[in-house]
């Protein structure tokens, strides 16, 4: 299933929401949550693109990840909550726990992103 169906299963399952995916191509770690909730490793990644339900990432093709890990944006030092749901090679989709707020996207995605629908 590509990645693209991710999006769109997503978009039917919520059709108020916005699940357009708006590339950002920017750098971000991972950092797995481990025993007890901890957090002791942070691993670096590309975030390719990004909407309010979730993201597609770059990452090393042998990293081996836990299902659940917080996703931070270079710059912007909230993470994210997140669960990886597909995995291809170097690209990962990940779902966000919560929707990311309009605000926040508004923040990540900054004026100069281009829409992938466009």
């Amino acid at each position: 299933m590509p990645l693209e169906h991710v999006h769109d299963q997503l978009r039917l399952r919520h059709p108020k929401r916005s699940f357009v995916q708006h590339r950002i191509d920017r750098p971000g770690f991972i950092t797995p949550i481990g025993h007890r909730l901890s957090t002791a490793m942070r691993y670096t990644c590309f975030i390719r693109s990004i909407s309010s339900a979730g993201a597609t990432l770059s990452i090393n093709k042998t990293l081996t990840l836990p299902e659940n890990f917080y996703l931070e944006i270079q710059g912007i030092h909230d993470g994210i909550a997140c669960t990886g749901s597909k995995r291809e090679g170097e690209e990962l989709a990940v779902r966000f726990n919560m929707f990311l707020d309009p605000s926040f996207l508004d923040t990540v995605i900054g004026r100069q992103a281009e829409t992938l629908d466009a």
